[in-house]
């Protein structure tokens, strides 16, 4: 088996790095306070009863958590990439692991929100079809 060469990412691709972790951060972030006000306005929708289906509060917080764990879901691979700029040695190896990160919290996110669209739409249906 052969050994892998490792390559030391120099100051400007630890940059352009450190900005992609950053921006991931702040997606994290904002997608978390999102899915937090999610959930107080589906909260609010419950308590006062304003919305014409009973539906409307639940569903709003179910998106509020969807959006939540998308933000927790983000949270790994930006630790990875940060881990790259702050470490020498093994950076295409760790490199490869954020993007797999990256891959994986994309596709779980992906489905959450497709699952929470096509629930929605089937509740939608029923009750229209009722």
């Amino acid at each position: 088996m052969q050994q892998r060469v490792e390559h030391e990412f120099d100051v400007d691709e630890n940059q352009a790095l450190t900005g992609l972790s950053e921006e991931l951060y702040r997606f994290s972030i904002m997608t978390g306070v999102v899915g937090m006000a999610l959930i107080g306005l589906g909260i609010a929708a419950i308590v006062t009863g304003g919305y014409g289906s009973s539906l409307t509060g639940p569903a709003t917080i179910v998106l509020g958590l969807v959006a939540m764990v998308g933000g927790i879901l983000f949270m790994r691979p930006r630790v990875t990439l940060d881990r790259i700029t702050q470490t020498r040695g093994s950076d295409v190896t760790k490199l490869m692991d954020a993007l797999k990160f990256l891959d994986k919290a994309h596709g779980v996110f992906r489905v959450l929100i497709a699952a929470f669209v096509v629930a929605r739409l089937a509740s939608f249906l029923l009750i229209r079809l009722s």
